[in-house]
């Protein structure tokens, strides 16, 4: 179960980098601190398990059990060694022993425990213990209190302990003490490319679930690659007509007052409803629509309103760089347009304030040395200067 959470806590740390790259700002803020605290927690609690693997910890319940059906037997220390690993600054010690049961023959297993430093003169090789078998037919054994028992058996002879056979060691294959709750997967050999598996697949699902709601984001990233970039420039047609989409989705509505267009950022001024003045901020960045409030300014008239399918990206982009090749600026990185309707002047009402005009996009070219203001009607014609 360890192993599994750190792997989640994996999962859910990339997930958390991911969504962070291809997200809006702030997007699944809370994975990475919450993976890596799972992360780092399971991966302490896994090496501390590894070193405590083995620890003899049966209960007082399977000990009297095992003394009351005669599973008893005595023990002789054959050698008694640290394996590195304190717990409230006692060491956790491998003793090595050579058993005589009182029904079957001599065998060698070891125990791991934690021995008191005041105890480890008790546990000297060549001392004996009386302990408790705690499933006939296993290796598993519980050193008892009753050493003083060990004392009628005196002449109880132990065979030198390379004579005795090879070391069994407590094993999780053989199903250790009765009652303890085998594993869903089996932790032996056989079954590690099975875990592997179950482990990585729990860590993609936990990247996923945290990657999910930022999918379309995503998607832009991996599209966009190819082209050299890390993010879809939302000045393409396809990209802008996804993210005009998605805007009219989350809004019920496609009529807007204003929409501003940058590499990176699309937003709009929409009224809460085609026959309210009210109008809200929205945005769209990286995948997701995300909602701002009251926008500013509020317009005056519903003649100010405009459909999103009145924009035609493909014909402002090509007039934005024709406009940027007459000016002799080759880089468009950070150059936007603004679109909305113009003042409904003629030359018989030049004073005019009413925004029911065309439709037109207005932008700037600079590169720090020239700058030049343009406009361009919404069909990507009538490119004119307004310096």
């Amino acid at each position: 179960m360890l192993r599994l959470m750190f792997f989640v806590g994996l999962g859910i740390l990339f997930g958390g980098i991911v969504a962070a790259l291809v997200g809006p700002p702030g997007a699944a803020s809370w994975a990475i601190p919450v993976g890596i605290i799972v992360t780092v927690v399971s991966a302490t609690f896994v090496l501390l398990g590894r070193s405590l693997r083995g620890l003899s910890l049966p209960s007082s319940e399977q000990v009297q059990l095992a003394l009351a059906d005669g599973r008893v037997g005595l023990a002789r220390v054959d050698a008694l060694s640290q394996t590195g690993t304190h717990i409230n600054e006692q060491p956790v010690c491998d003793i090595d022993l050579t058993v005589r049961p009182v029904h079957g023959g001599v065998y060698r297993t070891r125990v791991r425990r934690i021995v008191q430093l005041t105890e480890i003169p008790r546990f000297q090789p060549g001392t004996r213990h009386v302990v408790a078998i705690l499933e006939e037919g296993h290796p598993e054994v519980a050193l008892t209190a009753e050493d003083a028992g060990a004392q009628i058996w005196d002449d109880t002879e132990f065979p030198p302990a390379e004579a005795a056979g090879d070391l069994q060691l407590p094993s999780q294959k053989s199903g250790g003490p009765a009652g303890v709750r085998r594993p869903l997967i089996g932790t032996s050999r056989r079954w590690r490319p099975l875990r592997i598996a179950a482990f990585v697949l729990a860590g993609m699902l936990a990247g996923a679930a945290v990657v999910f709601p930022y999918r379309a984001g995503l998607a832009e990233t991996v599209a966009a690659i190819p082209e050299g970039r890390f993010h879809a420039d939302l000045r393409e047609p396809a990209a802008l007509d996804r993210a005009l989409a998605a805007l009219a989705q989350e809004i019920g509505h496609d009529r807007v007052v204003s929409v501003t267009v940058s590499e990176d950022l699309v937003s709009v001024n929409a009224p809460l409803t085609p026959e309210s003045l009210n109008v809200d901020r929205w945005y769209y960045r990286k995948g997701s629509v995300t909602h701002d409030g009251p926008g500013s300014p509020q317009p005056e008239t519903l003649s100010e309103q405009f459909g999103l399918g009145e924009l035609d990206a493909g014909a402002i982009l090509r007039e934005i760089e024709r406009a940027a090749e007459e000016v002799g600026v080759s880089d468009l990185d950070g150059v936007m347009y603004s679109a909305s309707r113009e003042l409904a002047q003629t030359e018989a009402d030049p004073w005019n304030t009413e925004r029911s005009g065309p439709v037109s996009a207005s932008f700037v070219i600079n590169d720090g040395y020239r700058s030049a203001s343009f406009r361009v009607a919404a069909d990507g014609s009538e490119l004119r200067s307004t310096d």
